[in-house]
């Protein structure tokens, strides 16, 4: 069975089934909001939560979401099969004890122009709205094979045509920005870059052939990683331009990012590009995630294509800061790094003429499709995107099959100058990536077809065919997400994953969005709100005895926002007699939450602290409610002055409202 989205009558009732077969305390024991694939497997394996549970608190998510409140739009399909398969993989885990693969029952999109054997693949035209491949593209096949669960297709510019603003396919409206609904999504993968971002699903698959998984990434606040050109199967991918198009992993951490393209990376006989990749896969892209990866790599500022008279301050700002992070992380920081051949080798670059004859070779593999050529799916006028119409038509009626253009060879000539430029580039100055931001303005507005857009920078992974990783970089106001490109030669993926991991780790730029919080049945919600403590306890870690403090509360306000963000303030008694300029008694810092429903514990990242030793703290605190629905938090154990061992319990009430 299959389902279309937006929700239909049948859908909203048999998500009212799962709902009612699903209690809701089974539901509030595991918070999927921000949750990773490590953090997920942990549960899953503590019995903690299962696939069915976790599905289905996604599967709630988009229906919160997707076409109501803040109506993001990303969805167009939404699997009713998904629950079926994680089904299946809870029993296969409780026979075995085993997880069936390294992505087992873990959601993920998939964009709508990758073949999928059970739901339409529309490539977001409503031309193909009834497609239905007979199979799945190798891509979802592989990620189904590590226990992958397709629990949607995502949104996407209409046969992915789309890049720096707003999009649209045949879900009626723009795909919206979670972080402000006003603004651009990106594109052309937007669905798969809000999905991410609004926890519709732990990983996504996107497709990049311009910037189309990095600009997503880059205002929607995720990790987005343009491959090398042949390192993912195309096998069953609508094509654009098959000497640029590639699959690209989504996801909102680069750990997570990285175990997606585990899976899918590899030769593969379906597709001839893809040969291109043996002798280049390492075993592992997530081995060398650890503390100090980014320690001694050297990374190349190219400001030259951040200028200022082009380009908005407040993310040069970001840049500057992120330079900073990034030197203070361990990098070696080569700036200012200039390719004087650059502007004269992409100046009026423009690309191939390709769409029609490699579309016509795709739809000739589907002997089910409704249109045997592109041709005919321009003629008979049922696309959504007028200002795509001259292109589709030019495309469509060109006078050369795509290799008999007369002016391919010179594009390929300059493409390959273009990408000896840059490999002398990394060699002279020995680098191991070159950085700039992903756009040099803010996200546009839906609609708005007057604002800068930026440079062509974003094109340079595309033309040379070298790997490109986006990493969240922070906000400009109005609160819209901005991103770092890290640049690698061909094949370096793991290295870019090494960087950019090692980025993330220093900056924790990554926040939910304001407008898709916990939903109120989401084990999440208990915590958001203001708190009063109340007192404060000893605990023998070996008894669990509790005593009071020998300094108890005097005042104190703990604050869990919806966003992820954290504030805390504690006085204690006696803290009037404390010398003056003392911080003796007084605790206060903000930063970010994180729940580890897994260990049990809520992690306090210290962005900001009265004591500036701590800031930087990644501080656990273990979690329990009582029957008043008092929320205590104790410290790990430590030794006190008089050599015992000893947790402090912060015991706080929730202030209505």
């Amino acid at each position: 069975m299959r389902l279309r989205h937006p929700l239909s009558t049948s859908y909203a009732c048999w998500l009212l089934v799962a709902a009612a077969v699903i209690p809701t305390a089974a539901w509030a024991e595991f918070a999927v909001e921000e949750a990773t694939i490590e953090q997920i497997h942990a549960a899953y394996l503590s019995g903690k939560t299962t696939a069915h549970e976790v599905t289905a608190a996604y599967l709630a998510r988009i229906e919160a979401y997707d076409q109501q409140g803040p109506m993001l739009n990303a969805i167009i399909t939404v699997n009713q099969q998904a629950l079926e398969q994680a089904d299946a993989l809870d029993a296969r885990l409780r026979a075995t004890g085993k997880l069936s693969g390294p992505l087992h029952g873990i959601p993920f999109v998939a964009k709508d122009n990758i073949d999928t054997g059970d739901l339409p693949t529309s490539g977001g035209s409503a031309s193909l709205a009834d497609f239905q491949p007979q199979r799945d593209g190798t891509s979802i096949e592989r990620v189904r094979k590590a226990g992958g669960i397709l629990i949607a297709k995502a949104s996407l510019a209409e046969f992915a045509n789309g890049g720096f603003d707003s999009i649209n396919s045949r879900s009626p409206g723009y795909i919206r920005n979670p972080y402000n609904t006003a603004y651009a999504s990106g594109g052309s993968s937007g669905g798969t870059g809000v999905a991410m971002a609004a926890n519709f699903a732990v990983i996504g698959l996107g497709t990049d052939t311009g910037i189309s998984v990095r600009a997503p990434a880059s205002i929607n606040s995720v990790v987005g990683l343009r491959v090398s050109h042949g390192l993912v199967s195309l096998d069953g991918v609508m094509p654009l331009n098959v000497f640029w198009d590639t699959v690209g992993p989504m996801a909102r951490t680069v750990r997570d990012t990285a175990a997606l393209l585990e899976a899918i990376a590899g030769p593969d006989a379906r597709d001839p590009i893809s040969q291109k990749s043996k002798g280049h896969v390492p075993k592992s892209y997530t081995a060398g995630l650890k503390p100090g990866s980014l320690k001694g790599k050297r990374l190349g500022v190219l400001r030259q294509i951040v200028p200022a008279d082009n380009s908005d301050p407040r993310v040069v700002a970001l840049m500057d800061q992120a330079i900073a992070d990034l030197r203070k992380a361990g990098a070696v920081i080569v700036d200012p790094f200039a390719m004087p051949e650059l502007p004269e080798l992409t100046k009026d670059w423009k690309g191939y003429t390709r769409m029609r004859d490699d579309f016509d070779a795709y739809l000739a593999t589907h002997p089910t499709a409704p249109y045997k050529s592109f041709k005919d799916i321009v003629a008979s006028k049922k696309y959504l995107a007028p200002r795509f119409e001259t292109a589709f038509t030019n495309q469509a009626n060109y006078e050369y099959p795509a290799d008999k253009d007369p002016t391919t060879a010179a594009k390929q000539q300059r493409s390959e100058e273009i990408r000896q430029v840059f490999l002398k580039a990394f060699d002279a100055a020995k680098l191991d990536a070159i950085i700039y931001p992903q756009f040099n303005f803010p996200p546009k507005k839906n609609g708005d077809t007057y604002t800068p857009l930026g440079r062509d920078q974003n094109m340079y992974s595309s033309i040379t065919g070298f790997p490109a990783l986006v990493v969240p970089m922070g906000f400009v106001d109005p609160g819209l997400p901005m991103g770092m490109q890290f640049f690698g030669r061909p094949w370096s993926e793991a290295t870019l994953f090494e960087i950019g991991y090692g980025y993330e780790q220093a900056t924790h730029h990554r926040v939910p969005p304001p407008t898709t919080p916990p939903l109120k049945d989401s084990f999440a919600s208990k915590f958001i709100g203001t708190w009063k403590l109340v007192a404060i306890a000893d605990r023998d870690p070996k008894t669990g005895l509790e005593t009071p403090a020998e300094r108890a509360a005097a005042d104190g306000q703990l604050v869990y926002a919806a966003n992820g963000r954290l504030s805390v303030q504690i006085v204690r008694t006696g803290r009037e007699q404390a010398p003056a300029g003392s911080a003796d008694g007084f605790s206060s810092y903000f930063g970010r939450w994180e729940l580890l429903p897994a260990e049990g514990c809520m992690v306090h990242h210290q962005d900001g602290n009265l004591n500036q030793a701590r800031i930087g703290e990644a501080a656990k605190r273990y979690y329990s409610f009582d029957a008043q629905g008092h929320l205590s938090l104790a410290t790990p154990p430590s030794k006190r002055a008089d050599g015992k061992e000893a947790s402090s319990v912060f015991i706080w009430e929730k202030i209505p409202g």
